[in-house]
Order: structure tokens, then sequence, then C-alpha cells
């Protein structure tokens, strides 16, 4: 008897559970394929006659729910229908083969792709030469940094040279006595 007592509170708790499935998946359009064989068996179950009364009422309600909703989506549905539109025909692709190809000529009968075709490659010409023209400017602007780093260094070095000089005559002519340094030589 407990046995039996534990197979029907299951059953009631799996009916409970599936109305609440019925309640979340009432608005797919797929109910009807989901739940349509769970009714059979909601049915084969409640035809058995040791299953007591109340869940027998509860497992019905549940099949019936099911019916009902699975109606009105059967209703709701309708048949699959041809397009009004006029389909466009797949373009092929064939060559086309020019008898008088010209290499660099654009045989695109498209005027409008023909034409940015163009401008795209005048565009990219026109880039080219800018970046060359920068490159030349750049490397003019170094050589003349260059050339006056250069012209500073050796400005540099002579003033430095002649201050040199100036020191060493100074030194001559301190060590000779010119200056009145270290005295007379003695003879």
């Amino acid at each position: 008897m407990v046995f039996f007592n534990c197979r029907a509170s299951v059953l009631v708790s799996v009916v409970e559970i599936l109305q609440g499935f019925l309640q979340v998946y009432e608005g797919y359009n797929s109910f009807p394929e989901i739940f349509m064989p769970i009714s059979t068996l909601l049915k084969e179950v409640s035809k058995e006659n040791h299953v007591p009364k109340q869940l027998h009422d509860k497992i019905n309600d549940a099949a019936k729910m099911i019916e009902t909703k699975v109606d009105e989506y059967h209703l709701l549905r309708q048949p699959l229908q041809m397009r009004k539109k006029r389909l466009e025909p797949i373009k092929l692709l064939n060559p086309k083969f020019e008898d008088n190809y010209v290499k660099g000529r654009d045989y695109d009968p498209d005027r409008e792709r023909s034409e940015m075709k163009k401008l795209k490659k005048r565009l990219k010409r026109e880039e080219k030469g800018a970046a060359s023209e920068l490159r030349k400017d750049n490397k003019a602007l170094a050589e003349a940094k260059l050339k006056a780093i250069a012209a500073e260094k050796e400005e540099r070095a002579e003033k430095a040279g002649k201050t040199m000089a100036f020191l060493q005559e100074q030194q001559h002519a301190f060590n000779s006595g010119a200056l009145g340094g270290r005295g007379k030589r003695r003879r």
C-alpha cells in the first residue's frame, strides 16, 4: 500500500510539473509537436483501473488542456504559399571574349563601376606620388639638418682651435719671460 501511495504522489508531482511547463511553453509555435505525445501517454495512464480518482481527474485536466491548446494552434496555422513577388533568375557567369582585346582597357558594361575603378586607381597613384614627395622632403630636411650640425661643429672646433692657439701663445710668452714670468734666464 505504501508503494502505491509513493507512485501516486510521484505521478501527482509529474502532472503538476507538466502543467507548469504547459503554461511556460504555450506561446511557442512548436507546442503541438512537443506536447501531443505526452497527451497520448496521459490518456493511457488515466485508463488504468488502479489510479485514484483525484489523480485521474488531474491527469484528464492536463490532457484536455493540451488538446485544447493544440486545437487552437492547428486552427491558427496556415499552409505554405508561393510568393507573389516574381523571383529573379540566377545570374550565370558566362565568360565574355573580346575579339580585339587591349590590355589596360576596361570592358566593364557598368559605367558607374568602371568610373569608380578609374577614380580609385587615380587616387592610389596620387597617394603614392604624395608619399614619394613627402619622403623626398623629409630626406632633404634631414640632410639640411646634418649640414647645419656639421657646420656648427666645425665652427666650434675652429673657435676652440683659436682659443687653444691663443692660450699656447700666452703660455709660451710667460715661459720665455716676455710677460714677466719665471724670471730672467741665467747664464
